[in-house]
């Protein structure tokens, strides 16, 4: 039985003790819209847009755009959604994840900044176009999980502003353009002493904003009980969570839900929804001009062959190891690439204690091959080596499904990452090889 379906079974009465026993558990009221399907359930509101269906539409609708930009010919979605595959939803669960973490994490939960609370406006415009910075320069590193990362928290304060500002209420049918893009025109933040909001005293709240606001084009947000103390006359963010509610000016402007309990502008919960999707759309277009279609598939794991990964231990313990090394990845090399087993990229990850890394990533096997005819063992001091973190990092470089293969001769000196190499292999389902003389329980 699905989820809906198994909360429609209940009785009415089973429902209301299950919604306020979970009271306690919802989400502080900063955080914008509701993070996934069982905020839905708590507060009762079916067709709330989450920030989790959001963020999964968008990523979904411009990953097909690039699909069909990048084909010969066009599919149709479903075709193209079974193409996409399981390493593909894995991939945007991490953005989602990420999305959803802002409202839990202590750091960002009732952080202003995050949610565009408390007409902190200017300071979360600054921080999204950190946050897109970190996303290409991880991008552009091959860092696609921290760019997953990064990217669901840009995601969220982004669509957080249009739950939680007046921009919906001023009229606004497109995006706010200048939150990422600084040449775009920008519309002023009324000044803190300025009162933008009249007492409200229904769970329904119209035209409590202050015409002195929305007639001049002034930029507002709701001041919630978890972020910093509300000047007199300024809006709250509202609802039942919300002890600010209860404040002059009474109230609240939040467009979480379609819920009156929750958001006292619910009847704007669609608007406000539909354009934080587009803006979230916008922002991935806008990668994808900046990295290129090839690098955004990457980011998620679209159409990626599994690659073959070389960790290599280059200590002078293996100096006469390491030709017999090489020669063994030249022949796993030319039997996979005269094989009808594909792959899409050769990495190698040499290590020596106490430098891991760098990384080199190849398509073409020949250049790949000079890479590692150019490595020489040298150095090191202790037999034992850091090799679980270079099997770590050629984890974070590699597709799922990808065959790492660990030549040293060294048992590991940082035994400690063992359950995080392993759990990251488990997670993108890839095998990794040790070929080394110490036996293999000194990796357990």
């Amino acid at each position: 039985m699905t989820q809906e379906g198994w909360i429609r079974a209940l009785s009415g009465k089973q429902v209301l003790w299950f919604i306020f026993a979970s009271l306690p558990l919802l989400p502080l009221p900063s955080e914008g819209f509701l993070p996934n399907f069982w905020s839905r359930v708590l507060t009762l509101s079916w067709d709330s847009h989450t920030h989790q269906y959001m963020t999964e539409q968008a990523i979904l609708t411009v990953t097909l755009e690039v699909l069909r930009d990048v084909s010969d010919q066009n599919r149709a979605l479903a075709e193209d959604e079974v193409r996409l595959g399981r390493a593909f939803w894995r991939a945007v669960g991490e953005v989602v994840s990420s999305n959803a973490d802002t409202d839990f994490t202590t750091s960002t939960q009732s952080n202003p900044v995050y949610h565009f609370d408390s007409e902190r406006i200017k300071d979360s415009i600054a921080m999204l176009r950190q946050l897109w910075t970190q996303t290409v320069l991880s991008v552009r590193a091959k860092e696609y999980q921290s760019a997953r990362y990064s990217l669901g928290q840009l995601f969220h304060s982004l669509q957080d502003f249009y739950s939680h500002s007046n921009w919906v209420e001023m009229g606004q049918k497109s995006i706010y353009l200048h939150l990422m893009q600084p040449e775009e025109a920008a519309i002023p933040v009324a000044p803190e002493d300025k009162p933008t909001c009249s007492d409200c005293f229904t769970a329904t709240c119209r035209n409590n904003l202050l015409p002195a606001v929305t007639h001049t084009q002034l930029l507002t947000s709701g001041y919630p009980s978890s972020s910093i103390s509300k000047p007199h006359g300024k809006c709250s963010h509202g609802g039942i969570l919300d002890k600010n509610t209860a404040l002059r000016a009474k109230g609240g402007i939040n467009k979480d839900s379609t819920s009156p309990v929750f958001s006292p502008h619910h009847y704007l919960h669609k608007e406000a929804a539909a354009l934080a999707t587009e803006a979230t759309q916008a922002v991935l277009r806008d990668l994808k001009d900046t990295v290129g279609d090839e690098a955004l598939l990457r980011l998620f794991s679209v159409k990626q062959k599994p690659a073959l990964v070389f960790v290599l231990d280059t200590t002078g313990s293996m100096f006469e190891e390491i030709t017999a090394a090489r020669l063994r990845a030249h022949s796993i090399i030319q039997s996979r690439t005269s094989s009808l087993q594909q792959t899409s990229t050769f990495v190698l990850v040499p290590f020596h204690d106490p430098d891991v890394g760098p990384v080199y990533e190849e398509e073409d096997p020949n250049t790949f091959m000079q890479h590692l005819e150019n490595l020489i063992a040298l150095g090191g001091g202790d037999e034992p080596e850091m090799c679980l973190s270079a099997i770590l990092l050629a984890l974070t470089h590699s597709p799922p499904l990808s065959d790492i293969f660990v030549f040293t001769d060294a048992s590991p000196k940082d035994a400690h990452l063992f359950d995080a190499v392993k759990a990251l292999a488990l997670k993108k389902q890839s095998k990794v090889t040790v070929e080394t003389n110490p036996p293999l329980s000194a990796y357990q």
